[in-house]
């Protein structure tokens, strides 16, 4: 919260919740994520190396992706794509210019540590991003972890020669003194003075894994025989390795309702889940072709409608929660510094992004002036209270409005307050 005190003036700056939001979280959420984007891939075909050297230094929306499977962002507004059937890590920097980040795009293994570009890669299905730029990859068939720090230069930070099954889930600490990643049907931890522990064992056919804004340890289990009964669900980790039950109940029978318990309804291969601060979730259904939002109360919401199967790009431009397919297959939900929600989808390869609205931002110009910078796209009100507790529209400001002044306040209401 930006509080600023200018005569009898507090200008408080935040989205205002209301008393059905105290329970859910759903509204304020939606709020605020607008317009669909594509970001990279032409979608023309699947499951194959389709790299040419016309690619590199090209834009991202006009370049063939090769069964991309994760997609991060940093904090300077680069994307990095596994693109595994090209064996290499992709870069979109911000003006969507594609570069080689990581691999030769022939699969091999010709080194431990080198120019990350120089060092061959074989099929790398998974990746994590710090917002500084450092690049962790799941090298698959390589049976490696690789860091690639800054300046580009590749080392192995983890060899694993039992592999890492189906799964491409990995998540590092800020330190680097946590690794979490898949195994065949199992959650590994490494730990400098520990080594590689399993600490999930009975995981069937794991999906992806991220930990949470409370620092525990969350993985989705996408399909399998159901023989250990972890089939087409997301679970929290406890400490003694327990599984608990947070989104999905076995089944592959999506919900056609929104606000039902997640856990009270079929997920069809749960793959990838993806955090806000605040403990609601984004949930990628591989199958069902879905992404949905469980909310802080545990109720699930179809967030961007997609497709079961099939090369399927619609929406662009377009607000998310526009009727209709928009998307087939979702591989892989992230969020990048600024939550800008990143959906990787289907093997014909689009990286699409759902825009999420920034914070208004506030300057006090002077004891009785303040200037407004606002999202576009986005209608704003000012509002104005006597006590704190009642609220009134002062000002109305359209979709159209970036920036205003505000200088002068009703009469015996001096607290002001922006909501979206």
């Amino acid at each position: 919260m930006l509080v600023f005190r200018f005569k009898l003036i507090l200008a408080l700056l935040m989205p205002i919740a209301t008393a059905q939001e105290l329970v859910s979280d759903r509204d304020r959420v939606f709020a605020s994520y607008g317009t669909l984007k594509t970001l990279a891939g032409v979608g023309d075909e699947d499951d194959e190396n389709f790299w040419k050297a016309s690619f590199e230094g090209a834009f991202a929306r006009e370049v063939e992706l090769s069964n991309p499977h994760m997609t991060m962002a940093d904090g300077a507004g680069n994307l990095y794509i596994a693109d595994k059937e090209s064996h290499s890590v992709l870069r979109i920097d911000a003006a969507g210019i594609l570069h080689t980040h990581a691999g030769t795009h022939v699969a091999g293994m010709n080194g431990e540590e080198g120019l990350a570009t120089e060092i061959q890669l074989d099929n790398p299905n998974g990746l994590f991003v710090r917002p500084d730029g450092v690049v962790y990859i799941l090298d698959f068939f390589n049976q490696r972890i690789r860091k690639v720090d800054r300046e580009g230069q590749l080392t192995t930070l983890i060899n694993d020669p039992d592999g890492f099954g189906p799964g491409r889930g990995l998540w590092v600490s800020p330190d680097e003194q946590l690794v979490y990643f898949n195994g065949t049907n199992q959650v590994k931890r490494w730990t400098p003075d520990g080594g590689i522990e399993v600490v999930v064992s009975n995981l069937t056919d794991p999906g992806n894994l991220t930990v949470d804004p409370y620092g525990a340890l969350v993985v989705s289990s996408r399909a399998g025989d159901g023989t250990a009964g972890t089939s087409h669900r997301v679970y929290r980790v406890g400490a003694d390795g327990g599984l608990r039950v947070i989104a999905g109940n076995g089944t592959t029978d999506e919900p056609m309702i929104d606000g039902v318990p997640a856990t009270s309804v079929g997920l069809e291969s749960a793959r990838s889940v993806a955090f806000l601060p605040t403990g609601g979730f984004f949930l990628a259904t591989q199958k069902g072709g879905d992404v949905w939002y469980v909310d802080t109360n545990g109720l699930i919401w179809r967030f961007v409608s997609g497709a079961p199967r099939g090369n399927v790009r619609n929406g662009d431009g377009q607000h998310f929660s526009t009727p209709g397919d928009k998307i087939a297959e979702p591989r892989a939900v992230t969020l990048s510094p600024t939550g800008d929600l990143i959906i990787t989808t289907n093997d014909n390869g689009y990286i699409r992004v759902v825009e999420r609205f920034q914070t208004p931002q506030m300057t006090v110009v002077s004891r009785e002036c303040v200037h407004l910078r606002l999202t576009a796209g986005r209608e704003h009100r000012v509002e104005t209270s006597a006590d704190l507790k009642v609220w009134s529209t002062w000002q109305a400001l359209g979709p159209e409005i970036t920036e205003t002044t505000l200088s002068t306040w009703p009469v015996g209401r001096p607290f002001m307050r922006v909501a979206w």
